[in-house]
């Protein structure tokens, strides 16, 4: 398995490698290391991801090992899905000295042409009946991506499904369950419990696992991300803003396993429009968020949260790439002893 994955990685660069000569690059054997190649000049990186969420976030953090406090380094990012590149060309658009991206076709390198802006989901209007039944079970509702769900500190416990059920009279139908697979099963075994009651066991199972000096168990570490934005939103003032309300991601999220940037949109101490993003870890997608943010929400700064320990030199030196303010700042996080 370690020999195959040697090749496969043997191969992506004899294939950068091709690529870079092909598209004129300069002369001389320059060691090609899996998807990079640095030419003395300029950092040729081939995308290894099928999604756009990662690449340039990787792209850039691997820059910065060769960049020094005077100058950024010239990328050339080689992508093969037309898709993923036309995305990754649009949030590039937020970055000083942006990336240049191709899409690769063939042997060719060919300039990628930005995609258009997403369609933000339109607004749907919260029913009473679901309302009612989240602040009931202390839970906070939340309409992301068109779609309103629940959560317990960062933790999704219900969402409104466009489903039918013929013992809904009326009201939203709703799931309750953390991922879809355990709405599923729940949808299955309800027990003869009602949604308030099936809420209120599932939020205070969450909360009896999200607590200071959580462990490992995957209700303490799942969408810590999304924890870490609870806390600053219920608290905006430890990060010197006067509001604070959490917005649509840039990404909807495929699983909760999978990390994701999770954004919010306050006011500062002097009235500007502040862009919080959250995120746990040296997580690639982080600067690609912020990017697709930048351009979607228009803040005149960015202010990145991480856990104190995770505030690290390369994330910083990646974030001062936007073209608008940024500044990375660590926090004390709900799962972490004081």
């Amino acid at each position: 398995m370690i020999l195959e994955s040697e090749r496969r990685l043997a191969l992506r660069g004899s294939k950068l490698r091709a690529l870079v000569a092909a598209a004129g690059g300069p002369d001389g054997d320059h060691e090609v290391d899996g998807d990079y190649l640095f030419d003395g000049t300029r950092l040729w990186v081939l995308a290894a991801s099928e999604a756009s969420e990662g690449v340039l976030g990787a792209a850039v953090l691997r820059a910065g090992s060769y960049e020094d406090s005077n100058r950024l380094l010239a990328i050339s990012v080689c992508v093969d899905d037309p898709v993923v590149a036309a995305t990754v060309a649009r949030r590039a658009e937020a970055l000083q000295s942006p990336p240049d991206v191709f899409c690769i076709d063939g042997r060719n390198l060919v300039p990628a042409q930005p995609a258009e802006a997403p369609v933000k989901a339109g607004e749907a209007r919260i029913s009473d009946g679901f309302d009612e039944l989240c602040r009931g079970a202390g839970v906070e509702p939340l309409l992301e991506h068109g779609i309103w769900r629940g959560e317990v500190l960062g933790l999704e416990v219900v969402r409104v499904v466009d489903e039918t059920d013929i013992s809904v009279d009326g009201g939203p139908v709703v799931r309750v369950g953390v991922g879809r697979f355990d709405r599923e099963a729940g949808a299955l075994m309800h027990g003869g419990r009602s949604d308030s009651e099936a809420l209120a066991a599932a939020a205070d199972l969450v909360r009896a696992q999200r607590r200071v000096g959580a462990g490992a168990h995957p209700l303490a570490t799942l969408a810590r991300e999304r924890w870490l934005r609870h806390d600053i939103c219920v608290s905006p003032e430890t990060v010197d803003l006067v509001d604070l309300v959490p917005v649509d991601p840039a990404d909807e999220r495929s699983s909760l396993r999978d990390p994701s940037p999770a954004p919010a949109i306050g006011t500062g101490l002097e009235g500007e429009r502040v862009l919080v993003v959250c995120s746990v870890g040296v997580d690639p997608r982080l600067l690609g968020a912020a990017c697709e943010l930048v351009l979607r929400e228009r803040p005149d700064r960015v202010l990145v949260v991480l856990p104190n320990r995770d505030v690290l030199t390369p994330v910083k030196r990646a974030m001062e790439r936007l073209q608008v303010p940024a500044l990375v700042v660590g926090a004390t996080c709900g799962w972490e002893k004081v």
